[in-house]
């Protein structure tokens, strides 16, 4: 009955994962981000350490400066933030006008599309729409103290994993056989380089749309179109929803302070074009080729992230999945599962009759009491 046991075991650990992640998600929250910043953190701390080899010194002026980049950016925009939402909550007969004529225009204008008939259906659903990103932006606000909580703690968990970080590697080497240390330590290797790479690679996407976020802006003439176009560029961590939402804030917003009626539609236009040269170019060429997971267990995994993390999860899910499946790459049973989680499974997908048709790559072989290798 040993296959019964392994199978359990390997259950328990499934099911007792999932409910860590779920309960837990208050504790973990700060950890995966302080692990996440840590190796962020680390091209710094070394490069400062070189120039002046003092352990605190190297690690409290990598963590200084990121704090500096940061708080510049929270001061010289937070106040703003606050401001617009205020704003917002002040002018909302404005903003209902203004969806308002959008439906009624594509009641008369648009074939098979029926709004609805009575006043009460149709204030509903602008309420709801008004609601959505004003919400979205209103809870960062009023859940302030939370947050700053978990950045104090991320902080300081960031810290001690760049003071003992060597420390904790050791321990993770000691745990398996010494002919298997030097392949646990290149799969370690990599998984810092895959994070730093996916890192640095978002947070040039994150300048490039900012840029072009701006200028198109500018060009409009939609007020406060700085503030717009980086909020709009920072919310690209967020798969799938993020840009949606970075480009429906300031369009909201242009619909009670637009110069000119077309403004706020030019606004909607010149976030379509950056939204599909983004998708379609700039995170393909410079993340995608760092995170190499195929659509379909990208949306699973920030799905199940999201449902277990909240936003946080949603912003981790990605790089998470990449270090799975770098981590199954060096499992012959989990390797299958890798190739299944590639972004070029089409073109790889005979190597499941091919390479991986043989008893010690499939699941049954973890249960057997004796597998037979092929």
């Amino acid at each position: 009955m040993q296959w019964l046991r392994n199978t359990a075991y390997i259950l328990i650990v499934i099911l007792g994962g999932g409910f860590l992640l779920l309960q837990g998600r208050g504790l973990l929250f700060p950890i995966f981000f302080a692990i996440f910043f840590s190796f962020l953190l680390m091209p710094l701390e070394s490069w400062i350490y070189r120039k002046i080899p003092f352990k605190m010194v190297s690690i409290t002026g990598s963590v200084l400066l990121v704090l500096s980049f940061v708080g510049g950016l929270a001061f010289a925009f937070g106040y703003q933030i606050i401001q617009i939402v205020s704003e917002m909550t002040s002018i909302q007969e404005q903003l209902e006008a203004g969806i308002e004529a959008i439906f009624t225009f594509i009641d008369e204008n648009v074939p098979y599309m029926q709004m609805p008939e009575d006043q009460d259906s149709m204030n509903e659903m602008i309420s709801k729409i008004i609601a959505a990103p004003v919400e979205f932006v209103g809870a960062g606000i009023s859940n302030g103290a939370g947050f700053l909580f978990n950045a104090a703690t991320t902080l300081i968990y960031t810290i001690f994993l760049l003071i003992y970080k060597e420390a904790f590697k050791d321990f993770i080497m000691i745990q398996f056989p010494k002919d298997r240390r030097e392949e646990i330590e290149s799969v370690l290797s990599q998984s810092a380089h895959l994070i730093q790479r996916y890192l640095v690679g978002m947070v040039t996407v994150i300048l490039i749309l900012a840029v072009l976020n701006c200028t198109g802006l500018l060009l409009i003439g939609v007020e406060r179109a700085i503030l717009w176009g980086v909020l709009a560029a920072c919310l690209v961590i967020i798969p799938y929803i993020g840009t949606t939402i970075g480009a429906l804030l300031p369009f909201l917003y242009t619909l009670t302070t637009a110069e000119y009626p077309m403004q706020p539609y030019l606004v909607l236009i010149m976030y379509f074009i950056i939204i599909q040269v983004e998708a379609n170019f700039f995170t393909p060429k410079i993340v995608g080729s760092h995170v190499q997971i195929n659509p379909f267990f990208a949306l699973i995994g920030t799905i199940v992230m999201g449902t277990l993390m909240g936003i946080g999860g949603i912003v981790l899910a990605l790089p998470i999945l990449a270090i799975i499946k770098l981590v199954a790459e060096g499992i012959d049973v989990l390797k299958p599962v890798a190739l299944l989680m590639d972004k070029d499974l089409m073109k790889k997908r005979h190597l499941f009759f091919g390479k991986y048709d043989r008893e010690n790559f499939r699941f049954s072989s973890v249960i057997k009491d004796d597998p037979e290798k092929r």
